[in-house]
């Protein structure tokens, strides 16, 4: 199926479509710090996500001090390499282990000068916590693409929000004990190559008329 329609020259046209089209996933960053005002616009732009019943349940916790966010790193390290061997630990959370156990250089946020981490309820009474933070996400990356900022989503800390290492810095950023993370946006500038999009896969369109 054709990407576009006979309208391609005025989708292509239109800045919010280009946004979306043109967002790359980059884990590359400068040192440069993104501003406070546009970080500002983007978390704005995240709050206008839909959410289920318009309930709005989410926190966005924006971490640029650097310290912190060495911090947030070295305890996600740790969390890893005292996983306990029974079923209790998610299957992912074990092969993300594997796959990094050897690497002590890795940065879990390659590097990144800001974190969002968004955050909603554990145990919702009437909310879609995931869904709603998967749309708030999306957001903060087309709004910032909009911007020239970088970004990555990053899901380690969904699977990390109870262990001990993590749950500490979360209490000290003010994040509520009854949430937890469903997901995280690296922030920043590309410090390397322009990336090109992955081809798209086919057969993924449905059209009932």
């Amino acid at each position: 199926m054709k990407l576009f329609s006979k309208e391609e020259n005025l989708v292509l046209s239109n800045e919010t479509i280009q946004s979306i089209l043109t967002r790359r996933s980059i884990k590359i960053y400068k040192e440069d710090q993104v501003p406070e005002e546009e970080l500002l616009t983007i978390l704005e732009a995240a709050k206008f996500a839909p959410s289920g019943m318009g309930l709005q349940e989410w926190h966005f916790t924006a971490v640029q001090n650097i310290d912190e966010l060495r911090a947030l790193n070295e305890a996600a390290k740790q969390v890893l390499l005292n996983l306990p061997e029974d079923d209790s630990v998610p299957k992912p959370l074990k092969n993300q282990a594997k796959h990094y156990i050897d690497k002590p250089d890795f940065n879990f946020f390659y590097n990144a000068p800001t974190l969002v981490i968004v955050t909603s309820a554990k145990d919702p009474a009437v909310s879609s916590p995931a869904a709603d933070c998967a749309a708030a996400l999306e957001n903060i990356f087309v709004a910032a693409n909009s911007l020239g900022v970088s970004s990555c989503w990053i899901n380690l800390l969904t699977r990390m929000s109870d262990f001990p290492e993590i749950r500490r810095l979360f209490t000290k950023w003010g994040i509520p004990e009854n949430e937890r993370c469903y997901g995280s946006a690296a922030l920043g500038y590309n410090g390397g190559p322009e990336k090109k999009a992955a081809p798209r896969r086919d057969g993924t369109v449905i059209l009932v008329k």
